[in-house]
């Protein structure tokens, strides 16, 4: 059983085979429900792994402060960055450096797999994020742009749910993120990274329409932040 939360922007909570997944872990973004990492480790008493895409701070977040709270959690990012966080929170043991196209083993419970993203960082390239468990993957695209070998990750990875930006801007807007998701071609789509600023307002209902009559197969889901889905 899969189960995710969005706690608005790009920041979610995702409970696969065990663990508990944290990804791109701005808690206390304006969308959030939660005002403070406090707040926060009472609703979740630990945490396995922190994933980050890039280094921007909206996706960054938290990551530091919630490595710290968490003293058995581990960061795991393109190398350069996630040494950079750790070191940050004096947690260089509980880094997990990987690479675009890598497949990295998790206990041997979770896969997970960076993916290209077209977007710009300081530190380490932009990525975007393969999950894979037992018959359930998630790709979270990270910030991006569309591209053509987005058809490759669906390929590849069959992903289960596709977290797809779709605020334009800075990211995909929704025009682009269909054509992402017609690319990809998941079971389910969640829009993420729109509305939290005034520069990156979507319709999320209008993508989830244009999805259902234009991309047959995908199943797209709305979600309000906070709320949790579950998908067996």
């Amino acid at each position: 059983m899969l189960k995710l939360r969005w706690l608005g922007h790009a920041a979610f909570v995702v409970e696969v085979n065990g663990k508990v997944v944290l990804i791109d872990p701005w808690i206390t973004n304006p969308l959030s429900p939660y005002r403070s990492i406090d707040s926060f480790t009472k609703d979740y008493h630990h945490v396995d792994l922190i994933i980050v895409t890039h280094d921007h701070g909206d996706h960054v977040g938290d990551s530091v402060e919630l490595l710290r709270t968490y003293n058995k959690s581990r960061i795991v990012a393109l190398y350069e960055l996630a040494e950079e966080i750790a070191r940050k929170a004096n947690a260089l043991d509980r880094s997990i450096g990987a690479n675009i196209g890598g497949p990295v083993t998790i206990d041997n419970e979770l896969t997970l797999v960076f993916t290209e993203a077209v977007h710009s960082s300081t530190i380490a390239h932009p990525s975007g994020v393969m999950i894979i468990g037992k018959n359930v993957s998630i790709y979270h695209a990270g910030d991006t742009g569309v591209f053509m070998d987005m058809k490759l990750i669906g390929e590849l990875y069959n992903p289960t749910v596709a977290l797809l930006p779709i605020g334009g801007w800075f990211t995909m807007g929704i025009k682009e993120a269909v054509k992402a998701v017609e690319l990809i071609k998941p079971k389910y789509v969640i829009p993420i990274h729109y509305n939290t600023f005034n520069l990156i307002k979507a319709d999320p209902e209008e993508f989830a329409k244009i999805v259902q009559e234009t991309v047959p197969g995908v199943t797209p889901i709305v979600l309000k932040p906070g709320e949790e889905i579950r998908i067996e």
